[in-house]
């Protein structure tokens, strides 16, 4: 799935918080990341898992804007 950032400056700690959540993230723009939830069993459970991961990373980053598909 990929994941866009409003502010760029937030993607290393975005990263670093998703491997520390086992997520398996790569840059692939200035503000966008490509994710791989390699524990979900289909993608279905994948995107719903990050879903629920990105909710609770804006929480702690209410300036930040998230969006993924």
């Amino acid at each position: 799935m990929r994941v866009n950032v409003s502010d760029p400056a937030y993607l290393p700690e975005l990263v670093d918080d998703l491997l520390h959540g086992g997520c398996l993230p790569a840059v692939v723009g200035a503000a966008t990341l490509q994710v791989i939830y390699p524990d979900a069993a289909n993608a279905e459970e994948a995107r719903t898992e990050l879903g629920f991961f990105l909710r609770a990373w804006r929480q702690g980053h209410p300036g930040v804007e998230l969006t993924f598909s």
